[in-house]
């Protein structure tokens, strides 16, 4: 669809000054905004006619890009309602990956092209983390200013215009942005996005991304996810940043019925102590044990508390004691009698675990696998649903992989906080992990887990022992403590009047 398409319906005059489409293809929400505060010097009330309000702090680019009340209100006062041009103002349109809009949620710096912010342009491709550079002007995209270096947001300065620092640096020039608006390369901006939108469509029919709720810092994972396609690599030719990726595209069988069973459990609303999971986990968490003991040096005594808990000799190293027997941790269950590992989640990294509840609801959603009618709980309807899919197998094998590193992870910080009397250290190695889904004629093609660098939670030991009380604050129970209790000096006076006036 070219941009003269996108703009049908439009007024025959722009509503602002700064209004004007025709020159700007694909221009955002927020573009479209700083445009008309840098040329009109737009003021309080005609902002709030625009649907912007809590200009200090509301972030003007978040709040064009989200369906709501300001992006609302801005394409009605524009005279865009008619139009497409509202769609383009979402980065979700431009990802080649479903993400479920979850580049809405979160508020994120500007990324802008200094050629482009001359003119007041802005395009919420820009947003997008594997953009490294503006495609028509080949300009590295930033995130701070180039004066003072300091992260710039799309919040309104005082004087309620955009784009402008609280130093004082602004990329915006008025000849350019006014009298040379028409020498913006609109042509090549047309076509090059014209045809990249129509890939990204595409790839978002088989591609699905997953994203640990909690985190807002998934965008390099999720850069590095979209940056596999070959496409993508022709279209920016650009230096692409190494990531650990794993790919689960493996032929074989899927899985029994039932498999999903254990996996089902995790993510829900209340978290377990225990989780059955599939026989073939055992090795691979005394795998990760061993990776966790590695994290430490070679002559780490073993822990009382470790030892008297799982039958070590006290006297031994860490290493020595879990080099036959790594399995001894994953306790007390281990492999039941019907082939199923129990693991404990207390030495699980919670994030990662929940996250393989996600993955899981990505996969059905996904799929539209259709609910059949019964009843059934959140766990049982995850595993019923997941029987009936085809590929199943490479879920079941990301699963692992994402699980045994959460372990690893967990099982590090717990014996850390042991060895180190309850002390964080900083150099734990600590990664986060983004999933993409590849669907193609209802089967699960492959799965793609990217683990990015990120830093650990903050660890506390946990002390069974309560702090001793001192004799002075020492009360009985139910009384009120003679810092909150109110003082009564005169009591005593009062009961002596009153056995007077008895008398």
């Amino acid at each position: 669809m070219a941009w003269c398409d996108v703009i049908q319906g439009r007024p025959a005059l722009p509503a602002l000054l700064g209004a004007e489409l025709e020159p700007y293809p694909y221009i955002s929400g927020y573009g479209l905004l700083r445009r008309m505060t840098q040329l009109g010097r737009l003021m309080g009330v005609e902002l709030t006619a625009l649907g912007i309000r809590n200009r200090v702090t509301s972030d003007a680019l978040t709040a064009t890009q989200r369906p709501g009340a300001p992006k609302a209100g801005l394409l009605h006062a524009l005279g865009l309602r008619a139009t497409r041009v509202g769609d383009y103002w979402s980065p979700e349109v431009w990802s080649p990956l479903r993400t479920g809009r979850v580049l809405e949620r979160h508020n994120f710096p500007l990324r802008d092209c200094p050629l482009c912010a001359a003119h007041g342009y802005h395009c919420a491709l820009f947003q997008l983390p594997f953009i490294d550079h503006c495609p028509w002007h080949a300009t590295k995209l930033h995130t701070g200013c180039p004066q003072c270096g300091r992260t710039r947001w799309a919040r309104f300065h005082p004087d309620l215009r955009l784009g402008r620092c609280d130093c004082g640096y602004n990329a915006f020039d008025v000849r350019t942005a006014s009298i040379d608006m028409w020498h913006f390369p609109a042509a090549e901006v047309d076509a090059w996005a014209s045809r990249y939108l129509y890939w990204a469509a595409e790839e978002r029919k088989s591609r699905l991304l997953v994203v640990p709720a909690p985190y807002s810092n998934w965008m390099p994972g999720y850069a590095a996810l979209a940056r596999q396609s070959l496409e993508l690599k022709a279209m920016l030719e650009t230096a692409k940043p190494t990531a650990e990726l794993e790919e689960f595209s493996d032929a074989g069988e899927d899985p029994p019925e039932g498999e999903f069973w254990g996996w089902s459990l995790l993510g829900g609303e209340r978290p377990l102590t225990f989780v059955p999971l599939p026989a073939t986990m055992h090795a691979k968490l005394a795998q990760a044990t061993q990776d966790a003991i590695a994290a430490f040096p070679a002559d780490t005594p073993t822990p009382l508390e470790l030892a008297n808990m799982n039958g070590l000799e006290e006297g031994q190293t860490l290493k020595q004691n879990l080099a036959n027997r790594p399995e001894c941790l994953i306790a007390p269950h281990g492999l039941s009698s019907d082939k199923s590992t129990w693991l404990n989640l207390s030495a699980v990294d919670p994030t990662a675990a929940c996250f393989c509840g996600e993955l899981l609801d990505r996969v059905i959603s996904g799929l539209e696998v259709r609910n059949d009618g019964c009843s059934r709980s959140l766990q049982a309807a995850r595993s019923h649903a997941l029987d009936g899919i085809a590929g199943r197998r490479h879920v079941a094998r990301a699963l692992e992989a994402i699980l045994a590193r959460a372990y690893t992870q967990g099982l590090e910080t717990v014996l850390r906080s042991i060895v180190a009397a309850g002390k964080s250290s900083k150099c734990q190695r600590w990664s986060l992990p983004t999933a993409e889904i590849v669907i193609e004629n209802d089967v699960i093609r492959s799965v793609r887990v990217c683990w990015t660098a990120t830093r650990p939670p903050s660890a506390r030991r946990i002390v069974d022992t309560s702090a001793p009380i001192s004799p002075a604050t020492k009360t009985k129970t139910g009384s009120t403590p003679s810092a909150t209790r109110p003082r009564t000096r005169n009591r005593p006076a009062r009961r002596a009047g009153k056995m007077r006036q008895k008398k």
